[in-house]
């Protein structure tokens, strides 16, 4: 019985971790940015590839009213372009080369600026869309999304209240995140008297506030997240979504990449890697995400493992950098 018990608990426990990773979105903030432009068709495909929940867009409309998806109101920094995106048409824009040579060189020279309809269609029925909507009118977006029949595949983000409340009032159907860079109860309360899905805000906005949110039935959003490490601290705390650059730091997935033996171990673990020398990093996690034990460069696609004295028993994460990928695979050490 007592040993039944024992299980029973290990399994409830892995239960739990398996929630804390699973819990909340991944949203990927203008696509895969660290790793392609931002904002482009590439970007979002890396990062629906990834397996993230969201992809974020910012866009801005062109000189004969068509939606593009670009951050800046210049198009300056990302493309080959210089001017106000609102001062060219559609066809001028899409000639321009979305590259951002100033980051990624000639790498990207053939990607283009999308237009709002050429990212939906992508997303469609793969993965939701976090629209910005900057300064543009809603009535236009929404259009397109009638048109796209994603209603429910979208948030409409804003820093303006009367925008949102404008479109909870006439769209009930849709569902807007209030964004602040700096989230206070006070924005808490106004998400909550329109009606607001959701809030999103900067990293450093005090976490005690995701209850305070919860409490008012609001979804809690924050980034931007580059290290696992704190995304995993965030999801622990129960936030609904994180949003970063690094999409390809956040997601798990084995894909018989790893492969250990005996797990449970009591004594030591192997880890045998099919492929080795595309191994950037490996490292073993505890079930908080901190890092108990660097495996550097692995020369080899076998590699033991056995905890130090100081190490309790317990549930553990082999952590592996691979290709732009991380990969966990959960493994238990016990007695």
């Amino acid at each position: 019985m007592k040993l039944a018990a024992k299980y029973i608990a290990i399994i409830i426990f892995e239960l739990i971790v398996l929630s804390a990773f699973a819990q909340g979105k991944i949203i990927a903030h203008r696509g895969a940015s660290s790793i392609a432009p931002e904002n482009t068709l590439t970007a979002f495909s890396k990062a629906i590839d990834f397996g993230v929940q969201c992809i974020e867009v910012d866009i801005r409309l062109s000189n004969d009213d068509s939606v593009m998806v670009i951050h800046d109101e210049t198009l300056d920094r990302t493309t080959n372009g210089s001017g106000k995106v609102n001062s060219f048409t559609y066809e001028q824009l899409k000639n321009l080369s979305a590259g951002y040579a100033s980051k990624f060189g000639s790498e990207f020279n053939h990607e283009k600026i999308p237009s709002l309809f050429e990212v939906l269609q992508l997303a469609t029925g793969k993965v939701n869309v976090c629209i910005d909507l900057k300064n543009i009118p809603e009535n236009k977006v929404i259009e397109i999304i009638y048109k796209m029949d994603m209603t429910q595949d979208v948030f409409l983000m804003s820093y303006n209240v009367d925008k949102l409340r404008r479109i909870i009032t006439n769209f009930p159907e849709f569902r807007t995140i209030l964004i602040k860079n700096m989230l206070t109860s006070i924005d808490i309360e106004v998400a909550h008297e329109i009606s607001a899905f959701g809030v999103s805000c900067g990293y450093l906005s005090p976490s005690l506030l995701i209850e305070k949110a919860h409490k008012k039935g609001l979804e809690f959003w924050t980034g931007i997240i580059s290290d696992p490490a704190k995304a995993e601290s965030l999801l622990r705390l129960k936030a609904d979504g994180i949003i970063t650059d690094y999409p390809q730091l956040m997601t798990m997935s084995t894909h018989q990449q790893i492969f250990v033996s005996p797990n449970p171990f009591s004594h030591s673990l192997k880890i045998e890697l099919p492929d080795p020398e595309n191994v950037q990093k490996l490292m073993i996690l505890n079930s908080y995400g901190a890092i108990v034990e660097y495996l550097d460069n692995p020369v080899s696609n076998l590699v033991v493992w056995s905890p130090s004295d100081y190490i309790s028993k317990g549930i553990y994460f082999i952590y592996l950098i691979n290709d732009e990928r991380i990969i966990f695979e959960k493994i238990l050490y016990t007695d």
